[in-house]
């Protein structure tokens, strides 16, 4: 599948390897660690530039976080993998490689291919499924598409990171058949699709740090012939030997240049306990990843960029539509009762309410989040779609902690344009540079300051801004940040603390600040002159945030507000879901409920309202305990920049709601994995069973099963047959659009085994085929079983092997809904 075949001829090799024996063992070391935060060390003496590496599972950062330099936002992975076709994740990757090519990005730190083992996982959104093979599929596709324009893919977290908490330290506990059968497998796949780079993780792996595992030499280089770059995650090779960590298989400590390779590599190789061969291995990797990429002078890259495209602008005419598309094939349509759903042009009143109406969660918090162009909330796509209508909008919950950002409705920066004036200070409080910032939700440091402002020097970052009202009242503004604050108001200090965030986790400080408030009496007439001076507790990720809105107001007053609306309304949509708060890199989830009161929302609302919509937009399962109260519930996950068109879309009919679930919705949280560690290990003792295969065990119903989803007309499978062949089996499945509208189904094939003498799920998802079809065509699609998926990972022998005997075939439109069964003997 990949466009970049990852072989390297034997002549380019010749040319690397004489290149490397030119270096010293100062330079080769060197070379193994960043130079800063987003970029490696260049040698000039054999022709290396630097290699700049940057965040993209949902976009290109680059290597400053601001609002000058947007970045084209996808829709999450979980969102992707919910169209359930690898040639809309190849797509979607070729969007990022394009962006990598217009940031001047060299190495893309994704996808993500860790399984969503347990729902409480507080990065889910960036992962694709809980299944796989699934997983496997929709990341092989994107790393093609990613590689296809250009840039290095580095899939990620290698392996066994499926929990955020304590990530540093855990040590995952998963027996070597579990690791074969599931964890491992997405990783295989990309290495067969001619990934260029993989990610070593924070975590032990079975007692052993993950960057050192003999996973990396013994399963990814040695058995899958991987000759890729494998670079550390962020800060994963700091605070360890130097040189028991550099004998395992990591190449590349990231970020620069502080690392425990920076500091006592060369001597461990002076003193003998790590070989200099070793160290040659390890910058051979780099070097030929560097010519991949088109890094190295007088050595063609495997895609020549000059002759692509222009990279697409985030607002160019074509790339929109794209993300658009993208977004309504992920969107899963729950439930639709009395086909309430697509809303009729001829709709009268409708009453829109919670806050994610206004403010669109595009992705969720972390390293995943981009700065992209501004958003259209769905309130305005649906008034736009539906022009005849009478729409009104209620707040109706405020689920959030973070006060809402500043912006430029109420902030401007003294002495000029902007919403806030950022200076750089050093230890005596001498101004080093300043900038002037137009959104307050991304001041985000330490990972890129602005040019000329020395970074070393940096003690502190002060923030000013005037906030002026249209209407007096209560207000409160924020300072956040983990750090010291100190904040004045029309120069009188008002807050004098530190801010101390839920854990160490210094990605925390991003998604979640801690932050301090200031309640303010305002009126139009007298602004007030706010100075925030921001003292971080790590120079690595300086980060602070400016919050502003109207005091909270009486929780029951907003539900009653919106009962009101809802009651006088034809149909009422309701907007819940999570964000960055609840989502996010560096922590777990402790509940699947949805925060705040939506849930109260939700209910109070379909009590009076005619016709009640729920939209959900989060990345990872939610509880839904109103499910069967309310006539729909769409679920738009972390949806991109287009999220607010596609909704409309979706809403009105325009589009199909396309998606199915890559990932169980349960009906509550009895029995479900914990991501948290337990004496430090976190128990992988569900083994095979994630996710749908823990139901189809015992027998239970979740709320919503994997692979679940409706569409807009009706579908009919009415035959399936086989083909045996040495590769695998091919199942084929006919089907028909029975409905009144052109409409898609996806079409899931499924193993089970009623004997068997080994481990094995009861149930397994195999492969998936999508069919677009109008109203009364029928289609045959063919579903190709790989002989893979029927064998299991014999941990005596250290193989692959075939248990000899029958498997039971599935078809049907869900894990649970499968009408069609044949038998094969292999």
């Amino acid at each position: 599948m990949s466009a970049i075949p990852s072989s390297v001829p034997e002549r380019l090799e010749d040319e690397l390897r004489k290149r490397l024996a030119s270096l010293d063992l100062e330079a080769k070391v060197r070379l193994l660690s960043g130079k800063d935060h987003w970029s490696t060390y260049a040698e000039e003496s054999i022709g290396l530039r630097s290699l700049i590496l940057s965040d993209g599972t949902v976009g290109i950062r680059g290597v400053r976080w601001t609002e000058t330099g947007t970045s084209i936002n996808i829709p999450s992975a979980t969102a992707i993998a919910a169209s359930f076709d690898p040639e809309l994740a190849r797509s979607m990757g070729s969007v990022i490689g394009a962006e990598g090519r217009r940031k001047g990005v060299d190495v893309v730190l994704g996808p993500v291919v860790n399984l969503q083992r347990t729902p409480y996982g507080g990065r889910h959104f960036e992962a694709f499924s809980e299944d796989p093979q699934l997983t496997a599929s929709m990341g092989a596709a994107m790393v093609a598409g990613i590689q296809s324009e250009g840039a290095a893919t580095t899939a990620k977290h290698f392996i066994a990171n499926e929990a955020e908490t304590d990530r540093t330290n855990s040590n995952s506990v998963v027996s070597k058949q579990v690791l074969r059968e599931a964890y491992l497998r997405p990783f295989e796949a990309i290495v067969e699709a001619g990934g260029l780079g993989v990610m070593s993780s924070y975590n032990k792996v079975n007692g052993t740090p993950a960057i050192q595992s003999e996973l990396i030499t013994e399963v990814l280089e040695r058995e899958w012939g991987f000759d890729g770059l494998v670079v550390s995650d962020w800060g994963a090779i700091r605070n360890v030997d130097a040189a028991s960590s550099a004998r395992g298989g990591t190449d590349l400590a990231m970020p620069g240049p502080k690392t425990a390779w920076a500091d006592g590599l060369l001597d461990a190789v002076r003193e003998g306990r790590v070989p200099e061969a070793l160290i040659d291995g390890k910058v051979l990797r780099l070097l030929r990843l560097a010519a991949r990429v088109g890094a190295l002078q007088g050595i063609g890259p495997l895609v020549d960029r000059e002759t692509l495209p222009t990279p697409p602008l985030a607002e160019a005419l074509g790339v929109g539509r794209k993300l658009r598309d993208a977004g309504t094939k992920g969107m899963v349509l729950l439930r639709n009762e009395g086909e309430v759903l697509p809303l009729p042009p001829s709709v009268g009143k409708i009453a829109v309410i919670g806050p994610g109406a206004v403010t669109p969660r595009t992705n969720g918090g972390g390293s995943a989040a981009v700065v992209a162009p501004a958003a259209v909330p769905p309130l305005e796509a649906v008034k736009a779609a539906l022009p005849d209508a009478e729409i009104q909008y209620a707040e109706g919950v405020r689920p959030y902690t973070l006060v809402k950002t500043l912006s430029a409705a109420n902030g401007s920066a003294p002495g000029g344009p902007g919403v806030v004036l950022i200076d750089f200070l050093d230890a005596e409080s001498a101004v080093l540079g300043s900038e002037r910032r137009h959104r307050c939700d991304t001041l985000t440091y330490g990972m890129g300051y602005p040019e000329g402002v020395p970074e070393d020097a940096v003690t502190a970052i002060r923030a000013s801004t005037r906030l002026s009202v249209d209407a007096a009242g209560d207000y409160v503004f924020a300072a956040a940040g983990s750090g010291y604050a100190h904040v004045t108001v029309d120069g009188v200090t008002r807050l004098d603390d530190e801010l101390v965030p839920i854990n160490s986790d210094a990605v925390v400080g991003m998604s979640l600040p801690p932050q301090g408030l200031i309640q303010l009496s305002m009126t139009p007439e007298r602004p007030l002159d706010i100075v925030f001076t921001y003292t971080p507790v790590q120079k690595t990720v300086a980060s602070l945030r400016l919050g502003f809105e109207t005091a909270a107001p009486d929780p029951d007053a907003l539900i009653r507000e919106a009962v009101e609306v809802a009651r006088g309304a034809d149909v009422a949509l309701v907007f819940v879901g999570t964000s960055s708060e609840d989502e996010a890199e560096g922590f777990d989830r402790s509940t699947l409920a949805l925060p705040g009161r939506q849930d109260d929302l939700v209910a109070a609302v379909a009590a009076v309202a005619p016709q009640t919509v729920v939209v959900v937009s989060s990345g990872a399962p939610v509880l839904l305990p109103w499910r069967t109260h309310v006539d729909a519930v769409l679920l738009s996950w972390f949806g991109g920049q287009e999220m607010g068109w596609a909704l409309a879309d979706v809403l009105t009919g325009a589009a199909e709601p396309g998606g199915r679930l890559p990932v169980t919705f349960p009906a509550d949280e009895q029995n479900l994995p914990s991501p948290r560690p337990h004496d430090g290990d976190v128990v992988y003792s569900e083994g095979l069973d994630i996710g749908y295969r823990a139901h189809a065990r015992v027998g239970t119903a979740p709320a919503y099963p994997f692979g679940h989803g409706l569409g807009y007309s009706a579908w009919d499978l009415s035959a399936m047959s086989i083909e045996k062949h040495a590769a695998g089996v091919d199942v084929a499945v006919t089907l028909g659009n029975v409905g009144g509208r052109e409409s898609r189904q996806v079409v899931q094939v499924y193993v089970s085994r009623e004997t068997t003498g080994v481990v094995r799920p009861a149930l397994w998802f195999a492969g998936a085929a999508v069919s677009e079809q109008g109203p009364g065509a029928e289609e045959t699609v063919t579903v190709p079983v790989p002989r893979r998926l029927f064998e299991h990972w014999d941990e005596g022998s250290g193989s692959w092997s075939l248990e000899p005997g029958t498997f039971r075939i599935h078809a049907g439109t869900s894990s649970a809904d499968l009408p069609l069964a044949m038998d094969v003997a292999l």
